[in-house]
């Protein structure tokens, strides 16, 4: 809506000044100080037109507008030509169309794309820590938000389920024995005792019985070149591994409220490698340097190894083979990578190499990277924190923060729900609300505050509006569907309606920068703006048509709030 009256004035504007309205669209802005205005013209590109000051300008330009529909009034206030909508009516048009059931929240996407979506990405074999955390949030919360707005995603977890990792699992029941009901945490603690075994044996510094023991490096390293080579006993053994992982990865999934359309990790990729090489090799871009083959990218990307001197795999090898499987397959007009800074000339890499091999696909390649988290500690010591474990934690902070911070809690409420609902919002938010190139520095007290910029504070908005509507209807009041702009005066009104009517550009934002940041930091701001109109504008008590149509207000707030938290991966709750 704001777009429209943007667009409109735009025209009026161009039929006043002779400028084509397509230019002038982009120069209209949102005053900074709201009591300007609530939208300013620059007039400097008039002064070039016109060849007179800016001033002078934005005081010829008054005189001259004839306000477009939705305006109220114009205002020259130095360079600048401020307008302010007709506020009642803007908020009353803003909450009938959020409430409107025929009429979708966003306006889909016109042209829909097909999107790939790959994240998370965990290790098979090994815990799932709380460094995968980042990457699984920002991901799901972008395949969210591009379904929302009505493209077709497809999301893959890519799963490190192919490596010289399975060599040391395997090397370390070979040596130690091959647990009878295994976990996750037996094949990671085999893993610990393999490659710390393998540190000493490069160091020379064996204990006690150590002298007695194989070279683990090699066991491990045989072995997964048998499993490229497809050997039934390395293969059975791989696939009992990624069978006690995968259920494990799941109900840790299950437990964030995120589903994968395709789990296709590294090892299905396992038959294309050779014919990688082959392409490679006729393209005439296969180069042998110290023994490793790659393509050679020149001095700013360096030699993209494809194997390693003893004929192993790697992750490019993979990637360019997993690349042309999906264009082959899904197809795809985005491809987008949730991968962590540091693989960022990995990345570089991959396009390039498929840009030499000429695929049309390159670059519809993207990256999305993103900084580290610090500071995710259960009260144990140690350094990546099982996930699972830190939600236990994070469920029972959450329960303490709740019973301590809120002293008006709903008779009958389950207070272990809520918790969960708490802890969750608390970690999630936390990891997306800072833009994702930026560290995420974590901390208890401020993501289970429930006074602060964070998932609680979110949560209990919305149960508060809930409170809102339960009260009143006690009360025998309720909103309406259609409301009428007289009822909708208060600048609080106004303000609140304007939070309302930028849902659409957060949305367009989080696509077009990958960035959920945006979407979290104005479900934010909308929290606040509810904050002060609930302050300022009563509902029991109140004239029976106005009551009705503020619990509109309040109503269509609920709503977006509620999608746009749902967006981020979190479950509003109702009531807290």
């Amino acid at each position: 809506m704001i777009d429209q009256l943007r667009s409109r004035l735009a025209t009026a504007i161009g039929e006043a000044s002779g400028i084509p309205a397509a230019s002038l669209q982009n120069l209209i802005e949102k005053p900074k100080n709201p009591e300007h205005g609530d939208l300013a013209v620059p007039c400097f590109v008039l002064a070039k037109q016109w060849k007179k000051s800016p001033v002078e300008c934005a005081e010829q330009l008054q005189q001259s507008l004839v306000l477009p529909e939705g305006f109220s009034q114009a205002h020259a206030v130095g360079p600048f030509l401020n307008l302010r909508f007709d506020r009642p009516g803007f908020a009353a048009a803003v909450v009938n169309k959020i409430l409107d059931a025929d009429h979708p929240l966003y306006d889909a996407a016109t042209s829909a794309q097909k999107i790939l979506l790959e994240y998370s990405s965990p290790n098979i074999a090994k815990p799932f820590h709380v460094g995968h955390l980042r990457t699984t949030l920002i991901g799901n919360s972008l395949a969210r938000v591009f379904r929302f707005a009505g493209h077709d995603v497809l999301t893959i977890n890519h799963l490190g389920d192919w490596g010289t990792q399975f060599g040391f699992v395997w090397a370390g029941c070979k040596l130690w024995g091959k647990p009878e009901n295994p976990s996750v945490s037996e094949l990671v603690e085999l893993y610990r005792k393999a490659t710390s075994l393998k540190d000493r044996q490069e160091k020379d510094e064996l204990l006690s019985g150590d002298e007695e023991l194989p070279d683990v490096n090699a066991i491990a390293r045989q072995y997964f070149l048998d499993l490229e080579a497809h050997e039934a006993y390395a293969q059975e053994f791989w696939q009992w591994c990624l069978d006690i992982s995968l259920r494990y990865l799941k109900d840790t999934y299950h437990r964030l409220g995120i589903e994968f359309d395709h789990y296709i990790g590294e090892s299905f990729y396992s038959g294309m490698l050779d014919d990688v090489q082959k392409e490679l090799r006729e393209a005439s871009l296969l180069q042998e340097s110290q023994g490793a083959l790659g393509v050679d990218l020149g001095e700013e990307l360096g030699f993209a190894r494809i194997s390693t001197p003893d004929g192993r795999s790697l992750y490019l090898t993979r990637d360019i083979a997993s690349a042309e499987y999906r264009a082959n397959t899904f197809g795809f007009d985005k491809a987008i990578y949730v991968v962590g800074a540091p693989q960022t000339l990995h990345f570089q890499q991959l396009v390039a190499v498929l840009h030499a091999l000429g695929k049309t696909y390159a670059d519809s390649i993207i990256h999305v990277p993103f900084g580290h988290v610090m500071g995710m500690k259960t009260r144990g010591e140690g350094g990546a924190i099982e996930l699972n474990e830190f939600f236990d934690e994070a469920y029972e902070r959450a329960l303490s923060a709740y019973r301590e911070q809120v002293s008006k809690r709903p008779e009958g409420l389950d207070e272990e729900v809520v918790a969960k609902g708490v802890a969750l919002s608390a970690v999630l938010f936390s990891n997306l609300v800072r833009t994702r190139m930026k560290d995420v520095h974590f901390s208890w007290d401020h993501a289970l505050a429930f006074q602060g910029d964070s998932g609680p504070y979110l949560q209990y908005a919305c149960a508060r509006i809930n409170g809102v509507k339960e009260k009143a209807k006690q009360s025998g009041l309720s909103y309406t569907e259609s409301v009428s702009p007289e009822y909708l005066s208060e600048d609080a009104c106004f303000a609140l309606a304007y939070s309302l009517a930028e849902f659409d550009a957060a949305i367009e934002r989080t696509m077009s920068d990958y960035e959920p940041a945006h979407l979290a930091s104005y479900a934010l701001e909308l929290a606040k703006e509810f904050s002060r109109a609930y302050n300022a504008l009563k509902v029991v008590g109140e004239d029976e048509a106005i009551a009705a149509a503020r619990l509109s207000l309040f109503e269509a707030t609920r709503i977006t709030l509620a999608k746009s938290i749902e967006l981020l991966g979190i479950s509003p709750l109702q009531r807290m």
